[in-house]
């Protein structure tokens, strides 16, 4: 019978234990050579493989070659060489059955030719598997625990650190070039814009560019800023390498490693993120107001709506670019008239030329929130001293289950409190942070300054200007919207209810 063998190691320590790829060789020509008439036609060696799934060059080409009818046996050192899945070894043996192979094991005793033969070796398969998942859970369980004592959990260290072994050292020139990073997004580019300008400089990542994603996903990690922060896996096995905190349950922990950007640093760039991804950003740069732009009468969005006349003759005229109330185009009642674009503009420029009038008393408001916003940092410090209590909490309701101190039903009961109360805690925070958000010196002085930058800026700058400096501009108009009313376009008497500045 013509036999094929499959050898494979994943790890230097096999080697050390004697699973070798020659030792399995070898013990495989030994084996064909106690039967009678089995010739070992090739042998299959899998080098720095695991066994969790099939999808390994040398398995393949076997699987293939088995199918094509070149073989009778298949043989292998132990079944786990082959695969510790049960799915996976299932498939594999309905497809020796189906071409009339054996399977053989050549130091563990298999028949694949009776029923019990294959009960005992599924059984022997579903343990390896159970070994490998209980294995799975406990080396995650530890991961957890070193994220929640603040240490370095393993993976790839991050850009800007090197890891010692005990300890994250920040490598200064790489760091330079991340608050370069930060420094050019928090400019007014975007994600694309911020990597082509760092590449276009020079400044690499580890000897290669910078693209979109690196960019989002660098000022996305919070442990620059000092804190880790670990998610669970998604439903379909795979961990989510964006929007963690909306798809699984994450862990957050502080560290005290050395950081790179302050943690205010990292939550107004992770705001501007927000931001822009939840308003988005049209497509056509004409649109200048994109996600600015509110309703005064419901609050909604207005959104972009272009219009072309047709002359006599046939053809179209330009572009008229408009914004339309999001609720009044979904048909839900506002009655808010179209706004063109260069009536925004208009509106824009006059309402700062005449804030600038009352330039000194926003200043002395601004100082006098100043005493506010300090209590409030206080208060959020102490909050967070109490995450921190909650963290520890949790370790020793786990240390007692963990124990068999308590039993399951009190751990549970223990742990929804602790998540109740940080819930609440961490509301408490976002409500003082957003007490604090207001307006900033730099930015009104950015304020007072575009209608002068306004008629050298492009369609691009301006909308990235817009998006720096406004939260929101509410906008109203003194007549409703009727049958020929937003036909008379500038004759529309709108003006600028609210405005509120990043």
């Amino acid at each position: 019978m013509k036999v094929a063998g499959y050898i494979r190691v994943s790890t230097e320590e096999q080697a050390k234990e004697g699973y070798s790829l020659d030792a399995q060789r070898e013990k495989l020509i030994n084996f064909c050579k106690s039967q009678n008439d089995w010739e070992l036609v090739e042998v299959y060696p899998e080098e720095g493989k695991s066994a969790k799934d099939t999808n390994r060059p040398e398995l393949q080409r076997l699987l293939r070659d088995a199918r094509s009818g070149m073989y009778d046996v298949i043989l292998v050192y132990r079944l786990d060489r082959l695969t510790r899945s049960v799915v996976d070894l299932y498939d594999m043996l309905q497809m020796f059955e189906e071409h009339s192979i054996k399977f053989k094991s050549a130091t563990e005793v298999y028949d694949t030719t009776t029923a019990m033969g294959k009960l005992f070796i599924t059984i022997v398969a579903a343990l390896a598997q159970w070994e490998r998942e209980n294995l799975s859970e406990r080396v995650r369980f530890g991961m957890e625990e070193l994220v929640r004592k603040g240490n370095w959990h393993g993976g790839p260290v991050p850009y800007g650190y090197e890891w010692t072994g005990k300890t994250m050292l920040i490598v200064e020139e790489e760091a330079n070039i991340l608050r370069t990073l930060r420094d050019t997004y928090m400019s007014g580019e975007g994600l694309g814009s911020t990597a082509k300008k760092l590449n276009a400089l020079g400044l690499m990542r580890r000897g290669k560019k910078w693209s979109s994603q690196s960019v989002w996903y660098t000022l996305d990690n919070p442990f620059y800023a000092g804190k880790i922060r670990y998610g669970e896996k998604k439903k379909n096995g795979k961990y989510a390498s964006r929007k963690k905190e909306q798809l699984v349950d994450v862990i957050w922990s502080e560290t005290n490693f050395p950081t790179i950007y302050t943690w205010e640093e990292y939550q107004e760039h992770k705001a501007r993120m927000e931001r822009k991804e939840f308003y988005g950003h049209s497509k056509k740069r004409e649109y200048l107001f994109t996600g600015v732009l509110r309703c005064a009468r419901c609050g909604a969005t207005l959104i972009g709506r272009p219009y072309r006349n047709t002359k006599v003759d046939g053809t179209k005229t330009e572009n008229v670019y408009n914004y339309i109330c999001s609720s009044r185009s979904l048909s839900k009642g506002c009655d808010l008239p179209l706004l063109r674009q260069h009536i925004a503009e208009d509106l824009l420029l006059k309402h700062i030329k005449k804030k600038k009038l009352e330039e000194s008393k926003i200043l002395d408001q601004l100082k006098r929130k100043t005493p506010n916003r300090q209590k409030n940092v206080l208060e959020i410090e102490k909050l967070n001293k109490e995450l921190k209590n909650i963290t520890e909490r949790r370790k020793k309701w786990q240390y007692m289950f963990v124990e068999n101190l308590i039993n399951v039903s009190d751990f549970k009961e223990r742990k929804n409190e602790e998540d109740i109360k940080e819930q609440l805690i961490n509301e408490k925070i976002k409500e003082l942070q957003s007490e604090n958000i207001g307006v900033s010196k730099e930015n009104l002085n950015r304020f007072f300054e575009l209608p002068d930058l306004w008629e050298v800026l492009d369609d691009n700058d301006k909308r990235e200007l817009t998006q720096i400096l406004f939260e929101k501009i509410f906008i109203e108009c003194k007549v409703k919207t009727g049958r020929g009313v937003a036909g008379k376009g500038r004759s529309l008497p709108f003006y600028i209810k609210e405005l509120k500045l990043n």
